[in-house]
């Protein structure tokens, strides 16, 4: 069984379900006295279960109940003494429900042996009938995430489809125990779902892939050369009525940009994007950004080594925002400028996102050289930010997407003022791309894709400003496959080896 902390095991599932994790809480929720107090006794009610199921719990004898207006979880900590650290056991449940969230037992001492994943599958079975009884058998075991994670994975059926948010990580020490478990979307499943018969059939589904398979350039694995590939372009997800890629900030998760709109004309400026020292630096932050060095802390950075050359950070910090120009050292060619925020909120009001994206284009071309006729725009890069759009465009060549050329621009979501920019704006150097020509076509593409990550039917539950869809949809996904990668050689037809 893998070791993880409680960082990396939220990193991992977030991974493993291309989704924003169902158990972070929605903050704000109030809760009274009188829920409290019932709550905590439904919440001892699934300690107590647990403790039935796992002998070492009685070792840990000590407990504290800790819940906070602010958050929607109950923490839950066992110890062996009250001023000893090991062994412990910490779980988390859920504030509405005391329906257990996770859990992670701490023996602190070093576990040397693994169990074959057969025997460690019989235990964590045998775990969750005892947990859930009769609802268990809603799981279904997963032996390739299983294999790639080092842990147990269960993922949650109904109505024969797999439900995408739903999940059980369990983990098995050597000693055959039950020490951790995950439990992902624990939230009740709506009476009414979408049927499996209103879902578009697959071949149809399979078309919308063919129809969306985007070639671009893109740096070879090596970075010895450009080679010609072909992609997906959506969001990773198909809605299975409508064929349409689904909008939701999942996309975040998917490598690939969504380049299946039209390229959009530029004007190019040429205009320099220069910050040879520190003043320079301080004024092109003031004029772009409108943040005033003036009265702000000077941060001091060395040069590091970056992939194109060192390069220089001039930092600034005043109350909660963080100011940043990166320059490449010795041109002083700017390759990016942003103002953060330590702590931002959601705005409450935001601009017309079209408004957004044509000044971001503005912005863009005042710096792109003069060859730049056209720039491709990811259209799913504006749903990965809560308190702002940051959209991401790509240089363009022969009339398709370079993607190694990316430039992002950033707008505060509610006033629409520019708060980051980056990218290499450099003219290019001579640069040998395959002709486009003598690509294979979409459709041999999409088979040689469709190969490798054939969809899949599924309940899935769309995330728009950081907010879970009530009603899930039933759509198309691609399985994983971590032999090969998403993208297939456009020249060749072929896909390639992710190692």
């Amino acid at each position: 069984m893998k070791k993880w902390n409680g960082a990396v095991m939220s990193v991992i599932a977030a991974t493993l379900l291309t989704a924003s994790p169902a158990w972070a809480a929605d903050k704000g929720t109030q809760f009274s006295k009188k829920q409290e107090v019932s709550t905590q006794g439904v919440a001892q009610a699934t300690i107590d279960k647990l403790a039935e199921l796992l002998p070492y719990m009685k070792q840990l004898p000590v407990q504290k109940m800790r819940q906070n207006e602010a958050s929607d979880v109950i923490v839950i900590e066992r110890k062996r003494l009250e001023n000893d650290p090991s062994p412990s056991m910490t779980i988390y449940l859920d504030k509405k429900t005391g329906g257990i969230q996770s859990f992670e037992y701490e023996a602190g001492e070093a576990d040397g042996k693994e169990l074959p994943l057969d025997v460690r599958k019989k235990k964590a079975d045998s775990f969750l009938q005892g947990l859930l009884g009769k609802s268990a058998e809603e799981y279904q075991f997963d032996s390739q995430k299983s294999e790639k994670l080092g842990d147990l994975v269960y993922q949650y059926v109904v109505n024969g489809i797999l439900f995408d948010e739903r999940i059980m990580l369990v983990g098995v020490n050597g000693n055959g125990e039950v020490i951790m478990l995950m439990a992902n979307g624990v939230s009740s499943v709506p009476a009414s779902l979408p049927k499996p018969d209103e879902a578009i059939p697959l071949a149809q589904a399979q078309k919308a892939v063919i129809d969306r398979m985007t070639p671009a350039y893109r740096l070879q694995k090596d970075g010895s050369g450009m080679i010609l590939t072909y992609h997906v372009s959506w969001s990773g997800v198909l809605d299975a009525k409508t064929s349409q890629s689904v909008e939701t900030e999942h996309a975040k998760f998917y490598s690939q940009p969504n380049l299946s709109a039209p390229l959009i004309p530029v004007s190019p400026q040429s205009k320099a994007l220069i910050a040879r020292n520190k003043g320079e630096a301080a004024t092109l932050l003031k004029n772009l950004i409108g943040f005033d060095t003036a009265d702000a802390t000077f941060v001091e950075r060395s040069p590091e080594e970056g992939p194109n050359g060192k390069v220089q950070d001039y930092v600034w910090k005043k109350g909660n925002q963080i100011a940043k120009a990166s320059v490449k050292q010795g041109n002083g060619q700017v390759m990016e400028l942003s103002l953060e925020a330590a702590k931002s909120s959601v705005p409450t009001q935001k601009i017309a996102l079209e408004a957004a994206k044509k000044t971001a284009v503005e912005v863009l071309q005042t710096y792109l050289n003069a060859e730049t006729k056209a720039v491709a725009l990811d259209s799913d890069s504006h749903l990965r930010e809560d308190t702002s759009y940051s959209f991401t465009f790509y240089g363009t060549h022969n009339g398709l997407p370079v993607l190694n050329q990316m430039y992002q621009v950033t707008l505060n979501k509610e006033t629409g003022k520019l708060i980051g920019l980056s990218g290499d704006f450099s003219q290019s150097a001579n640069v040998t791309y395959p002709d486009p020509a003598k690509i294979v076509s979409r459709e041999q593409a999409a088979q040689e894709y469709l190969k490798n990550h054939p969809l899949q039917l599924m309940y899935f539950s769309p995330v728009i400003d950081s907010k879970r869809s009530v009603t899930p949809l039933l759509v198309y996904k691609p399985v994983a496959n971590k032999d090969v990668l998403e993208y297939v050689d456009a020249v060749s037809g072929k896909s390639i080896p992710s190692k």
